[in-house]
């Protein structure tokens, strides 16, 4: 799968809480995709303007403790919504 640079929610999507852990849901194509609380984040900060770079950076600015995951984490979580229908490339 083709990594992308800048990555847009899928039109419909929508974070909510349900049952205490935190999902991504589709009401109209009835999708759901459970996510941790870092995947939420990631998920926020997928704007239609920020790369998948400066993703990284803004969450290793805030986290600098945790660079190194960081770095490896965000791209895969974006490929794992980009597998699960909820990202698409800009």
């Amino acid at each position: 799968m083709k990594l992308i640079t800048i990555p847009k929610p899928v039109e419909g999507f929508q974070t909510q809480s349900l049952d205490g852990e935190i999902v991504l849901l589709h009401p109209v194509r009835n999708i759901i995709i459970h996510i941790n609380q870092t995947g939420a984040l990631i998920w926020e900060l997928c704007d239609c303007k920020r790369t998948v770079d400066e993703i990284i950076e803004l969450l290793s600015a805030a986290y600098p403790d945790a660079r190194d995951a960081i770095a490896e984490d965000v791209p895969e979580t974006i490929q794992t919504l980009v597998k699960e229908g909820a990202l698409k490339s800009k």
